[in-house]
């Protein structure tokens, strides 16, 4: 018994890996992910963070323990941690702790609805043919710097831009509009165009 409330905790395995908070955009609603944490020596009152979020236990099976992606959570580190333990910020290492990675995906919660992303390289430009009245989802690389989403158009375009915790911010039936991302990020984003050829450029 001495030995349970000595020894760290251990996660053996995080399901899923990716998920996303509770996402209320102004057409669509998303609940947040349910994710079961397996391993050992979690505890009688195990702490679950993501990040330096405390998450909501649903259920401790003493080996499994379930939870819910929280609001504000980003990519990063999903940690346990024991009565008295403690984890460092943004780290899956620390004092009767235990962390594995955790990545917040947007998208993937739609089931692809718009197809696959399409992904876009800062410094690069595409260009995208839309058939009639149709979405396509974007995502970007890890931006090392803030940059702008400059996009031109035959048409009038509609851009939802997500952040990092999956709050949309939406663009609505705008001409060759030029959208802020965030650095230190990947951004995810759909457009929607109206028959017609769309260039952008990050």
């Amino acid at each position: 018994m001495a030995a349970l409330l000595t020894s760290p905790p251990v996660i053996s395995s995080v399901t899923p890996q990716i998920g996303t908070p509770t996402q209320n955009n102004s057409n669509a609603f998303y609940t947040a992910t349910e994710v079961i944490i397996k391993g050992e020596n979690f505890g009688l009152e195990p702490v679950v963070r993501f990040n330096d979020t405390v998450a909501t236990l649903s259920l401790n099976l003493g080996t499994e323990l379930y939870t819910k992606v929280p609001d504000g959570t980003y990519s990063g580190y999903i940690t346990v941690s024991k009565s008295g333990g403690s984890c460092l910020p943004n780290s899956k290492t620390g004092v009767n702790c235990s962390g594995m990675e955790f990545f917040v995906d947007c998208y993937s919660v739609t089931n692809k609805q718009y197809g696959p992303e399409i992904e876009l390289k800062q410094g690069q430009g595409i260009s995208v043919e839309y058939d009639g009245n149709e979405t396509k989802a974007f995502r970007t690389d890890t931006l090392l710097s803030e940059r702008n989403l400059t996009i031109s158009c035959e048409s009038v375009v509609t851009v939802r831009v997500f952040s990092r915790s999956c709050q949309a911010t939406d663009y609505v039936l705008q001409n060759n509009p030029i959208i802020p991302f965030p650095s230190g990020v990947a951004t995810q984003f759909y457009i929607t165009a109206e028959s017609a050829t769309c260039s952008l450029v990050l």
